[in-house]
Parts: C-alpha cells; structure tokens; sequence
C-alpha cells in the first residue's frame, strides 16, 4: 500500500516528465515551424487583397490563401507541410495553456496568458482543420462565418452574443495595435542573436504589421456588430469581408493597398519571428 509520501512524490515525477516534455527541443523546433506557417497565410493574404485592390476578384482570407497554395504546382506538399506547422503551432499554445508561459513570473498574468495560449491554440487548430480540408479537396465554398452568425442569432439571446463577439474582436484589434505602437512584441525576440540592422528591419516589420492587423481586426469586429444590430449574418465574414469593404470606402484602393502591404509586413515578421522568437 503507498503512502501519502509515496503518492506525492510520483504526483511530483509525473508533473516534472510533464514539464520537461513541454520544454523539450522538439516542441520549440514545432512552434517556429508554426510560425513559418503563419507568416506565409499572412502574407498571401497580403497579396490576394492587393490584387482585389487592383480589381481581381479574389477571396482575401485565410481560405483563399490556402486555395491559392493549391493551385499553385507542389501546393499539395506545402499545404501538408503547412497542415502539420500549425498543428505544431497549436501544440505549443496548448503546452503554454497547460503548464504556463516560461517567460512570465507573475503568477496572476501567467494564469490569464494561460486562457490566452489556450485560445490561440484553438485557433490555430482549426487553421489545421482548414489547411487539411483543403488540401483533400473537401472543403465547402459555403458562407462560412455567415452560417455560424446565422446560427447564433437564431439561439435566444443571439443577437447579444454576437455583438459581444463583435465587441471582443475589436478590443483584440486595438490590443494588436497598441502592441504595435509600443513595439511590445520586442520582449519575446531574442535581439541579441540580431545585427543592428536586422533588429531595426524586424522591428519595422513588427509595427507596421501589428498595426495593420489590428486594424483588420477592428474592422471585421465592426462588421460582425453590425451584422448582428442588422440581423444580417452575411455581413459578418471574417477578412474577405472586411477587405473588400475597404474598395467602397473613399480612397479605398489606397485604404485597401496599404492594408495589404500591411499585412504582407506582418507575415515577414512571422518569418523572423520564426528564427529570432525566444520560447
């Protein structure tokens, strides 16, 4: 029979091997693997809303990026690669949510920075979901975001909820901005790997990309509030969406452009955050 000693102390081992397995060389060789994956969504993203911007009628977002790599020769391995970054991606959030992030001591922020990787890695999961749909041709060209929206304002309550959603998107947006702004992002680079010159060019990158996310971000948020106070869920669908609102705003091609451009940034700091990230 064991004793309470015996039972702490394998509680203990159990939680190390736990720990040691999250902080392992493969998990870290996983995670900038992810990142890689997202920066190149990012920067087709990029690129497919300068093209709508130059009058192609392209679909900017996640799902459009990805069928672009399809169409492309050998996208089929580079979406499989892609399927497996952001599995990876997710399972470093999910080892941040489960056993903390190792570069935060305060123990109150570690907690909410925990619900916070928990979410990303949500998110990044279902990119995985999408990236594998698409790559085995079963992915719909349905609505989408339209269809959840319009499901959720069914349920009662549903209008609140979605315009809670909304509201949610939009503190996020401004958080990335701000982020961006106060080049935040900086603490998590490992600058001392760096020359000058490579820290300044990440650092731009950084910003400007932060910034134009955030401002996406806040536009798609507004969207979604929007279609809720509207009662009409086609309105809220995510970036291609949001983008294309951008062409019928005054100076919108410009808008939409540097949106772009924006967003084409960010995706290149992915790939050096790929290299430089400290986890």
């Amino acid at each position: 029979m064991s004793t309470p000693t015996t039972s702490s102390t394998a509680k203990d081992s159990a939680e190390l091997h736990a720990r040691q397995a999250a902080n392992s060389e493969w998990l870290d060789r996983a995670a900038r693997l992810g990142f890689l994956a997202k920066g190149l969504v990012y920067a087709l993203i990029g690129v497919l809303a300068f093209q709508v911007a130059m009058g192609d009628q392209q679909r900017a977002d996640q799902k459009g990026a990805l069928q672009a790599i399809a169409a492309k020769p050998g996208g089929s391995v580079v979406l499989w690669l892609m399927v497996l970054g952001f599995l990876a991606y997710a399972g470093w959030r999910f080892s941040e949510a489960a056993f903390g992030r190792r570069d935060e001591i305060d123990q109150k922020k570690r907690t909410a920075k925990r619900f916070g990787s928990a979410v990303n890695g949500a998110i990044y999961l279902a990119f995985a979901v999408l990236a594998f749909r698409t790559v085995t041709s079963s992915s719909s060209s349905g609505g989408g975001g339209a269809d959840i929206t319009a499901k959720v304002l069914a349920w009662p309550g549903g209008q609140a909820i979605v315009v809670i959603a909304g509201l949610v998107i939009m503190v996020v947006a401004v958080a990335l901005a701000w982020r961006g702004l106060k080049t935040d992002f900086e603490k998590h680079l490992d600058t001392g790997r760096m020359s000058r010159t490579t820290f300044t060019a990440v650092r731009r990158l950084g910003q400007v990309g932060y910034i134009a996310r955030g401002a996406v971000f806040l536009l798609v948020g507004a969207l979604v509030v929007k279609a809720a106070v509207d009662h009409q869920p086609g309105k809220a669908q995510g970036f291609d969406v949001a983008l294309r609102s951008l062409a019928s705003a005054p100076f919108g091609q410009v808008l939409l452009i540097a949106a772009a451009l924006g967003l084409i940034c960010f995706g290149a700091y992915c790939v050096a955050e790929a290299r430089y990230r400290r986890l």
